[in-house]
C-alpha cells in the first residue's frame, strides 16, 4: 500500500510535463498521462481533449493494455510516429513514452496528433505529383514501409475496446453479430486476451454483453484460450 502511493506521487511528478508538451505542439496534438497501476481509472491528465473526447477517470486503451501484459519483455523507451484511431475511425499521429518505476514501466506519456488538414493537402499536391510522373518514363515507384505497430484505439470505454474487436472479426468473416459462431467468439476472446483486455474490471460483463452471451460462457472462452497457451 506504501509503495502504490509512492507510486502514485510519482507519476503526478509529470503532469506539469503534460501541460509544457500540450503548450508547445498545439491545439492539433492531445497530450495525456496514463496510469498503469490503475487500468479502469488509467487517464490522470489531459490536454486538447476534444480530439478524442476522453477525460480524466477514462480507462487504458489496447496500447497500454499491450504493455502491461508484455511487462519486462518491452524493452523500448518510446513508441513514434505510429497510427492511433478514435471513434469515427479518423486516424491520427500518435507517439508514446514509457515511464518507469524501479525498472517497471507504470506510465505513459501519449501524444496524438490530428493531421488531418495536412493529409488532405498532401493528398492534393500527390495528386497533382502523380499526374505529372505519369508523362515521365520509368518513373520511380514508391517505397512500401511496413509499421510494425499495432495502431491504438482511442477509445473512452472499455465497451467500445471491445465492440471494435468484434466488429473486427465480423467484417473479416463476413457475419454480423448476431450470427456469431462459437469460433468467431472464441477468436474475439482469443485477441481481447492478447491485447490484455481481460485486466480491466469490467471486461468479462462488458463484451458479453457486445456479442450477446452469458458471463459463464465467456469464463468458458477465456479458459479454452488460455488452455491453447499452455
Amino acid at each position: 500500500m506504501v509503495e502504490q502511493q509512492l507510486i502514485h506521487e510519482y507519476i503526478q511528478q509529470f503532469v506539469p510535463m503534460i501541460d509544457f508538451l500540450a503548450e508547445i505542439l498545439g491545439e492539433n496534438s492531445e497530450v495525456l498521462l496514463n496510469d498503469l497501476t490503475d487500468l479502469d481509472h488509467s487517464v490522470v491528465a489531459i490536454r486538447n481533449a476534444d480530439i478524442s473526447h476522453r477525460k480524466v477517470g477514462d480507462p487504458a486503451t489496447d496500447l497500454a493494455l499491450r504493455t502491461v501484459q508484455a511487462g519486462k519483455i518491452e524493452q523500448r523507451d518510446f513508441l513514434a510516429n505510429y497510427e492511433g484511431v478514435i471513434h469515427n475511425h479518423h486516424k491520427l499521429c500518435s507517439s508514446t513514452y514509457f515511464i518507469r518505476y524501479e525498472g517497471e514501466i507504470v506510465a505513459m506519456i501519449c501524444i496524438n496528433t490530428d493531421n488531418g488538414q495536412l493529409d488532405e493537402l498532401q493528398k492534393a499536391v500527390t495528386k497533382v505529383i502523380d499526374g505529372y510522373n505519369h508523362l515521365k518514363p520509368n518513373a520511380p515507384k514508391k517505397a512500401v514501409v511496413n509499421d510494425v505497430i499495432e495502431p491504438e484505439h482511442l477509445t473512452s470505454s472499455i465497451h467500445d475496446l471491445a465492440t471494435s474487436e468484434a466488429e473486427k472479426v465480423c467484417k473479416e468473416r463476413g457475419v454480423s453479430v448476431d450470427y456469431l459462431k462459437r469460433d468467431d467468439k472464441l477468436e474475439i476472446i482469443r485477441r481481447l486476451q492478447k491485447q490484455g483486455y481481460f485486466l480491466l474490471k469490467d471486461a468479462v460483463s462488458s463484451i458479453a454483453k457486445v456479442i450477446k452471451v452469458s458471463e459463464p460462457s465467456i469464463y468458458r472462452y477465456l479458459q479454452m484460450v488460455k488452455d491453447e497457451a499452455v
